[in-house]
């Protein structure tokens, strides 16, 4: 490994500290998103639902070109209701019957019913893995330190 110093320019230090806010800013982020699902499990309640229809939506890109997107509506049961509440929407339709997952705020089911993405509890773990990264790459973009893995040759002379 070697070891050279090496000269931080404006545009290293520019860089570098946008990288450095940004990566804090994700990790703060990550910090959130974890704490918002956390809250949810342990406050809300977790159910079944039904898709019981999909709500088409028709709509103008950026470039002016049409779009169908579908949401579906899911119902489910709260304290002896029925209630029913649009979910994500998408490019294609949702099965009708399909089972999903729904957490809601018991105090008020028709108000806070969400659907549960199956890989909900990754996204903090991403937005961590995207903070550090950027965090890492921020201060070695400030550091004046340069470090390279290249193997050093050796000349052998006769």
């Amino acid at each position: 490994m070697n070891i050279k110093i090496r000269q931080v320019t404006f545009e290293d230090k520019w860089s570098g500290t946008y990288l450095v806010l940004f990566g804090l800013l994700m990790i703060g982020g990550g910090f959130y998103v974890n704490h918002q699902i956390t809250y949810e499990r342990a406050h809300f309640i977790e159910t079944q639902g039904t898709v019981v229809d999909n709500a088409h939506y028709r709509e103008r890109d950026s470039k002016n070109q049409q779009k169908d997107t579908y949401a579906p509506i899911i119902e489910f049961s709260a304290k002896g209701d029925r209630v029913q509440f649009t979910g994500h929407r998408d490019s294609s339709k949702v099965i009708k019957g399909k089972i999903v997952v729904v957490r809601y705020d018991p105090k008020q089911p028709a108000k806070t019913a969400r659907e549960v993405r199956s890989l909900e509890s990754l996204v903090p773990w991403f937005v961590f893995g995207m903070g550090g990264l950027s965090l890492v790459s921020g201060m070695r973009q400030l550091s004046p330190i340069s470090l390279s893995l290249s193997k050093s040759t050796v000349n052998h002379q006769h």
